[in-house]
């Protein structure tokens, strides 16, 4: 029954004191009695602990052998014609068991001796031997102590940031000539049901080294690497071909067991592909409530990526326009990640995703932008009249309540069919209000808006109405005249009084009528109103009038502009009233 026995490198595990001479059983330290120091004692192989400087190791072939088998030198193998016999004393420092051997009495100096103790994983033992002539024992050899450690050790698992293992995502960072480094660790198993390496009976060796190759299982004569105090170790190698490899990787522990190999399989290119263009595509509500949670989810296309790797975020606002880093955002392995923020600040924050670039992928840039709610400003608009006469001036008044940090109101005019224009722009004075004036010439559409602050973006908006303008003239008379201060064209009967009229702004094609009256008895009456005649390209209209029978009288003529469903620029107007007299 072959036994293997290791000392501890550089370091003693379990101290081989007094003390612990003296915790251990009477019974065990003097099993062999009585003494006859006449009695030759005996001699032990440098093996199971004697003659080491620490604790040794065994690893038993058989787990729990139920024989231990130690070798025993007698120096005087016979004396007067008597010979003796081997015998070795071994016992558990736990005090469980103790146990007997010896050999028949044999003349040869070497005797095997067998004890029927079996051996338990992780227990330490004591043993010494003594020479017996049958009758009495020798003084006994010092006491030899060993350790049992029958687990083997085991390799953790195996990381290399060049290579990803074959059947995880990834691609290599480095192509073949270029080096690279496996890192691994280890550990020495302790014996079932031992939580920590404690008392005679929780001891394991520990780890010593690992042994490593390429492509087939560490053999004799593989190279060896020694962990650090973390059980950890690396290795660095530059691999000159291209191709798929395997990395083998074994423990073995202080005892010597040497575990099963680890493997880690990687592909190894003749060279590395140009990195890709990946693709931001970033995704967030088009509106969000100020100060509430708001989350945004990407994805960066072209993964995998490696663990550990992130997108920086920026918002700008109307606060911070030149932005504001907000915290990395970690990528998934395909690429995914989510932004989780709280915007303080109302209007359009625009969110700026920004991916560095990497070995295998170019830097990638995505935004977009969420309107984040902002309270509605008291903001009105009043003009002093709903309607107002051709080239009136109208004032404006801008009212803005309470905001938060932003006082300055624009008014802008946008006469029918024009362009809208700033008429004011500025700061509200200490009651909120911003007054302009401006001129009316059609139907304008007043406009006040508010620039905006963080938490408020109102505006406001009012319409009134320009009048037209209607300009008329008479020809053909022959001579002017007044009764009481009113102006009197004068005619004969043999002409025609004509009525020339213009409308401002042009209003080609629209309708123009014309009215006649004759004072009468104290007061106007109408004769005739006309239908609707259209006004020339040029605006313009005329009427003309026989005045046959008209001799003696005198009359008015006026001309009216009326707007239809095509003009929604004027109102409709009435000219000045022009008169006239007729004689023979």
């Amino acid at each position: 029954m072959t036994q293997t026995l290791r000392r501890r490198r550089g370091r003693l595990v379990l101290l081989l004191s007094g003390a612990l001479l003296a915790a251990l059983p009477a019974t065990a330290v003097a099993a062999q009695t009585p003494i006859d120091p006449a009695l030759p004692t005996p001699t032990v192989t440098a093996e199971y602990g004697c003659g080491t400087d620490g604790t040794a190791w065994i690893t038993p072939s058989i787990p729990s052998p139920e024989w231990v088998n130690f070798q025993v030198g007698i120096p005087s193998p016979t004396l007067n014609g008597q010979k003796f016999q081997g015998t070795v004393h071994l016992w558990d420092l736990d005090g469980s068991q103790s146990a007997d051997g010896s050999t028949e009495q044999s003349p040869v100096p070497y005797q095997s001796v067998y004890v029927p103790l079996s051996l338990e994983d992780g227990h330490s033992y004591g043993w010494y031997a003594s020479t017996f002539d049958g009758t009495s024992y020798s003084e006994p050899t010092s006491t030899c102590y060993f350790t049992v450690d029958s687990s083997q050790p085991s390799v953790g698992d195996i990381t290399n940031p060049d290579f990803p293992q074959a059947g995880t995502p990834g691609r290599p960072q480095k192509a073949a000539g270029q080096s690279t480094t496996f890192t691994f660790s280890g550990a020495d198993t302790l014996p079932d049901g031992c939580d920590t390496a404690a008392g005679p009976d929780c001891q394991a060796s520990g780890l010593d080294h690992f042994v490593y190759s390429f492509n087939e299982a560490p053999g004799s004569g593989a190279p060896k690497v020694v962990p650090g105090p973390d059980g950890r170790a690396s290795v660095t190698v530059g691999l000159t071909n291209w191709g798929v490899y395997t990395f083998y990787v074994s423990a073995v522990d202080v005892a010597g067991r040497q575990s099963q190999p680890r493997t880690y399989s990687f592909y190894v290119p003749d060279q590395l592909p140009p990195p890709t263009a990946p693709t931001v595509d970033l995704s967030a509500p088009a509106a969000s409530p100020r100060a509430l949670g708001l989350t945004a989810t990407g994805l960066l296309s072209d993964g995998p990526y490696e663990p550990g790797q992130v997108v920086h975020v920026r918002r700008s606002d109307a606060a911070h326009p030149a932005g504001v880093a907000l915290p990395d955002a970690a990528l998934t392995t395909d690429g995914g990640f989510r932004i989780i923020d709280h915007p303080g600040v109302g209007g359009g924050n625009t969110y700026t995703v920004s991916y560095p670039g990497d070995a295998d992928h170019l830097a990638a840039t995505g935004t977009t932008t969420v309107q984040v709610s902002r309270r509605a400003a008291s903001l009105s608009l009043a003009t002093n009249a709903s309607a107002y006469a051709y080239g009136a001036t109208a004032t404006v008044t801008a009212h803005l309540g309470a905001t938060y940090d932003g006082r300055t109101v624009l008014i802008y005019a946008q006469p029918a069919g024009g362009k809208k224009t700033l008429v004011k722009s500025g700061a509200v004075d200490s009651q909120g209000n911003l007054r302009t004036s401006f001129q009316v010439t059609r139907g304008t559409t007043f406009s006040a808006a508010f620039a905006g602050d963080q938490r408020y973006a109102p505006a406001a908006t009012r319409s009134v109405t320009g009048y037209a303008k209607v300009t008329g003239s008479q020809s053909g008379y022959f001579s002017s005249t007044h009764y009481g201060s009113t102006l009197y064209r004068v005619y004969h009967h043999t002409a025609a009084e004509q009525l020339n009229v213009s409308v401002a702004p042009n209003k080609a094609g629209q309708c123009v009528v014309y009215r006649v009256e004759q004072y009468s008895g104290g007061a106007w009456h109408t004769l005739s109103t006309t239908s609707c005649a259209a006004l020339s390209q040029a605006s313009t209209g005329s009427h003309r009038i026989s005045l046959t029978h008209a001799v003696g009288g005198r009359f008015r003529v006026v001309a009216g502009y009326l707007h239809s469903s095509d003009d929604a620029t004027n109102l409709s107007t009435w000219g000045s009233w022009q008169y006239f007299s007729v004689v023979q």
